[in-house]
């Protein structure tokens, strides 16, 4: 019985065609080299510094994509093990910072000093109106603002002693966590009213 073999059709290469070498490990890069010295013309000596150079470039490509992947890798375990963390904070009373009094939201607001503070003036101003004027004994910690004849608006807290602006003084509001939740990347936290909160935000924590 006759055999026939047939010839596998040689594969044509486009004219521009260069052979790829960012998955060359450098013992492989080494013998390539090696071997073109041992066969290469001498009149026609060929120049190995472009291929060098993609070589360093595609392997400086491929070590950021690396990098890359393991950062984001990492960002995300990062994630996880705060978002886990930031469970335990669920149902708790916490003090965010805000940039002024809201009465019509409402609300519980607090003002926090590093340091006990007394005879301090409390104002409130609307624009550069002052609709209220308060005087506080402040203490190191949380001192809960008094509201009452405040109209319905929203008004910038000021704190003064000896007719100087002290401007240690945090103005936060109370909030109740509902939720703890990881969008686009940023935790953030749910309070009862629905609104998100970032966590950098928080300035008193506990015994609320």
């Amino acid at each position: 019985m006759e055999v026939s073999f047939k010839p596998q059709e040689p594969k044509v290469l486009p004219p521009n065609y260069a052979p790829g070498v960012d998955s060359l490990t450098s013992e492989d890069f080494l013998k390539i080299y090696m071997e073109t010295l041992r066969y290469q013309d001498p009149f026609q000596a060929q120049d190995l510094s472009k291929m060098l150079d993609d070589m360093v470039k595609l392997n400086q490509v491929r070590f950021f994509n690396d990098m890359r992947s393991f950062t984001e890798g990492l960002k995300a375990l990062f994630n996880q093990s705060t978002l886990i963390s930031s469970l335990s904070l669920v149902g708790k009373d916490v003090i965010f910072s805000a940039d002024r009094v809201n009465t019509v939201r409402g609300g519980q607001y607090y003002l926090l000093s590093p340091e006990d503070v007394s005879q301090a003036t409390v104002k409130f101003f609307n624009g550069d109106q002052v609709v209220k004027e308060i005087k506080i004994d402040l203490k190191k910690g949380l001192n809960e603002l008094d509201l009452d004849g405040l109209p319905r608006g929203q008004f910038k807290v000021k704190v003064f002693k000896d007719g100087l602006e002290y401007p240690k003084v945090q103005l936060g509001i109370k909030g109740s966590i509902k939720a703890a939740a990881i969008m686009d990347g940023q935790l953030l936290f749910e309070l009862l009213d629905g609104s998100m909160i970032d966590p950098s935000k928080i300035i008193y924590l506990g015994g609320v």
